[in-house]
């Protein structure tokens, strides 16, 4: 297993651009002028790394005194705990079908000032989780703790999960694979979110 330092050095220095990382950062925080910042990262129809990409935001974000939480919100794929060395065994779909209280299932991480709400456990219906009043709740409750919220979501096109999520966030953070996103998917979910008024904060593009 990894030492937490060890862990914190091999997210930050994977591959995926830095200098995007950083530019999404400072977008982010013009847009949000003082107030609580809450958008998703989401992709067109493969997951990709977007949790590795969500982890950096999130790291970037507390090295500037940010007070952060790291959402995982793709049920269909829950990753974020493998990064952060943690068990799924409750979470966000504890909090939205049990109605429980956030902080209970809130974890801390080895980065100070980073806390991270997994994924949890998977209902056998999974239209119990998105609700529009339920997530609106959640949505509420993080931004009156955390200055920063960022939603890890399933991928856009492939589940009505994020167009839920979308539009109780500020915007979303889009991220496209080099040789794997389709143009026309692409501009199917950019058209999506636009039609809908979800802002799209900025593009990561992964190559390799």
């Amino acid at each position: 297993m990894f030492k937490k330092k060890d862990q914190t050095k091999k997210i930050m220095q994977d591959p995926i651009s830095n200098e995007q990382i950083r530019i999404i950062r400072t977008n982010l925080e013009s847009i949000s002028e003082g107030k609580s910042a809450i958008f998703m990262v989401t992709s067109t129809s493969e997951d990709g790394e977007k949790s590795i990409i969500s982890s950096k935001l999130a790291i970037s974000f507390v090295e500037q005194g940010k007070s952060v939480l790291l959402v995982d919100a793709n049920i269909r794929n829950p990753s974020l705990h493998h990064w952060f060395q943690m068990q799924n065994q409750s979470g966000f779909t504890n909090v939205i079908v049990n109605e429980d209280e956030i902080k209970l299932h809130i974890r801390e991480t080895y980065v100070p000032g980073l806390f991270i709400l997994p994924t949890g456990p998977i209902p056998l219906n999974s239209s119990e989780i998105w609700v529009t009043n339920k997530i609106i709740e959640l949505v509420r409750n993080c931004e009156s703790e955390f200055d920063v919220v960022i939603f890890e979501a399933a991928p856009y096109l492939t589940a009505a999960d994020s167009q839920v999520l979308a539009s109780q966030c500020d915007g979303v953070i889009l991220v496209i694979k080099e040789n794997k996103t389709k143009k026309e998917e692409l501009l199917k979910t950019k058209e999506n979110l636009e039609r809908t008024n979800n802002k799209i904060f900025g593009v990561i593009y992964q190559t390799g």
